[in-house]
């Protein structure tokens, strides 16, 4: 494992173990489908989740691995918008408790998710904002959304019902796990880039992708800033009619599409209805179920997918494992260490001093704070 003084960069194994100590063995990979899919066809009828709480659940095993920079998974974009990574989420660095820098789903999820991208036009990108979440954070999302229904006139009693409509309440109960604690769930959208940023993007792929030894570590390691760079200011959310986490009538995912014919709506809402359509249209195609309530929720394999597709539960409850922890430390001290150089701290002498820090700040000085986004806030509280 090749260390930057508070980072590491490389790959962790993303072997799963059953609770028993064997090892799992992962289903086969879908394949890719040959036939292009539709992306401008409209949404469908979205399933209830009604008595989802009360459906059984048979534990596959799958681990939790990691999406995003470093991972193998990095061309799944990421913004761990509970842990306040990027400047765009309205939650203050470590506010909510429990909170985590990596975005971690089961390993079926992250399949899923690259085949799903794999639909998308050239310069889109899917973009996550959160998927596997702690009961603590979980517990803390909970307690926001009640506040906010409270200050709009509801009765305690009745926000703590209405905000189950947004966030599941938390429980510790095996048998009913809120879908995010799962690792099934995944909040998202598309990101799309202009077509220089674009084209950069696929030559530094080409980078990232070598096989890491020591005399390219440092050459992947940039290749892999850079790629962050150009996700945070290079390329947008595209407009999909609310921001994430929404409390809003227009979160609904057919909100648009039961507006009327596209000659009653406005330019701006058939652009989101258009929109809609194609995160849909990748996201089922790949496996994914949608939760009505909001556009930008998607299960698979969880209580909430079965409810509404009848298919087995195959994720409970996850926690992170040893291996998890481990890239959870790399990319946090990672964050950490690289907005401290931005922000001046190493000139102050307050970061030790380390052989490859000369190397680790020329880079930042290239690409930059990775706090620094041009995305507009992607919440409001």
């Amino acid at each position: 494992m090749n260390e930057v003084g508070f980072f590491t960069v490389d790959k962790i194994n993303s072997s799963a173990i059953m609770t028993n100590g064997e090892k799992f063995v992962p289903q086969p990979e879908r394949k890719e489908k040959e036939m292009k899919i539709d992306l401008t066809a409209p949404i469908g009828e979205l399933g209830s989740v009604e008595g989802w709480k009360n459906l059984p659940i048979h534990e596959c095993g799958e681990q939790l691995v990691p999406l995003g920079a470093f991972s193998d998974h990095r061309n799944i974009a990421t913004d761990a918008i509970y842990a306040g990574e990027r400047k765009s989420s309205p939650y203050p660095w470590g506010a909510l408790t429990g909170s985590v820098v990596t975005i971690f789903v089961r390993e079926g999820v992250a399949k899923r998710l690259a085949e799903a991208a794999n639909y998308l036009p050239p310069g889109n990108m899917l973009f996550v904002w959160d998927a596997y979440r702690t009961l603590s954070v979980q517990q803390a999302l909970f307690d926001y959304f009640v506040r906010v229904l409270e200050s709009r006139g509801a009765d305690h009693e009745k926000a703590i019902v209405d905000a189950q409509q947004f966030v599941s309440i938390p429980s510790d109960d095996p048998t009913r796990p809120p879908p995010h604690n799962t690792g099934g769930a995944v909040d998202l959208t598309i990101i799309r880039f202009h077509m220089d940023a674009w084209k950069r993007m696929q030559q530094l792929d080409k980078v990232v992708g070598q096989t890491e030894t020591e005399k390219n570590w440092r050459e992947i390691y940039e290749a892999e800033m850079e790629r962050q760079q150009l996700i945070r200011e290079s390329a947008m959310p595209i407009p999909m009619g609310t921001v994430f986490d929404g409390v809003h009538p227009e979160t609904a995912t057919r909100f648009y599409e039961d507006l009327g014919e596209p000659s009653t709506l406005s330019a701006e809402q058939n652009e989101c209805r258009e929109n809609r359509r194609m995160l849909w249209n990748v996201m089922t195609a790949a496996g994914f179920s949608n939760y009505p309530d909001e556009w930008w929720h998607y299960d698979v394999g969880n209580q909430f997918d079965s409810a509404r597709t009848s298919r087995p539960a195959i994720y409970g409850a996850a926690t992170l494992s040893r291996e998890n922890a481990e890239w959870e430390s790399m990319r946090k001290g990672n964050h950490i260490g690289t907005v401290a150089i931005a922000d001046g701290v190493r000139s102050s002498g307050k970061l030790p001093s380390h052989p490859i820090l000369p190397f680790v700040e020329k880079v930042t000085t290239k690409t930059g704070n990775p706090r620094y986004t041009t995305h507009p806030p992607a919440a409001a509280i």
